[in-house]
């Protein structure tokens, strides 16, 4: 039985182009942007939840994924991917921090499982710097909140890859979501239907599209 989505899908997507100069925070010679901000501490309350010292670069793009969909102006100019969506230029931001707020993006390269850990110092930084930054600490945790339970490569491309599909396609159904995720690529095949409707689900439920 084909289960119908009550309207057309409408993603709460109501971002506020800033007026106010961005602050920013010097660190050992650099600035802290707060979009590196919510990067480090979307990082460490992720892992806090993994008991995990590090998370994969999949995850990475995933996460900044969400905070640039709940309007932090990240200009990550994202793409439909085999792994989901993601950013080329988001590598420039990682190379540019690497050393500073996180370590082993070295080579630069995007191996999706590549292994990326927090400096100690840029937590306490991070922290300090979103207290200061109520916009940017209310979209992360927004994002927080959306990806718990998610705390996964495979979680996060999933529920990333539910979003896209929501938004960048024609929906009439929960089984249209399916259809286009399966079209995507062979790896979606890796998500069941179950999966995807929960995805449409917590999307719903937590604001990030409207149904």
């Amino acid at each position: 039985m084909t289960e119908r989505i009550s309207k057309t899908v409408v993603i709460w997507h109501s971002c506020m182009k800033s007026t106010g100069r961005p602050y920013k925070l010097r660190i050992g010679g650099s600035e802290m942007t707060p979009g590196q901000a919510a990067l480090v501490e979307l990082i460490r309350r992720y892992l806090n939840g993994l008991l995990d010292p590090s998370v994969t670069l999949l995850e990475i793009h995933k996460l900044m994924y969400f905070m640039q969909e709940a309007c932090e102006p990240l200009r990550l100019d994202y793409k439909k991917a085999p792994y989901g969506p993601y950013a080329k230029n988001l590598r420039h931001v990682l190379n540019h921090i690497e050393g500073h707020l996180i370590f082993g993006y070295a080579d630069g390269e995007d191996a999706p499982n590549k292994q990326i850990e927090l400096v100690p110092r840029a937590i306490e930084d991070a922290t300090a710097f979103l207290e200061q930054h109520a916009d940017t600490r209310a979209r992360f945790d927004k994002v927080a909140e959306l990806v718990a339970g998610f705390e996964s490569p495979f979680g996060l491309e999933l529920l990333s890859t539910v979003h896209w599909v929501m938004k960048n396609q024609s929906i009439d159904s929960v089984d249209d979501v399916v259809s286009h995720t399966y079209a995507w690529n062979d790896r979606k095949r890796q998500f069941t239907p179950r999966q995807i409707r929960l995805a449409v689900d917590i999307l719903s439920q937590k604001g990030w599209i409207v149904v």
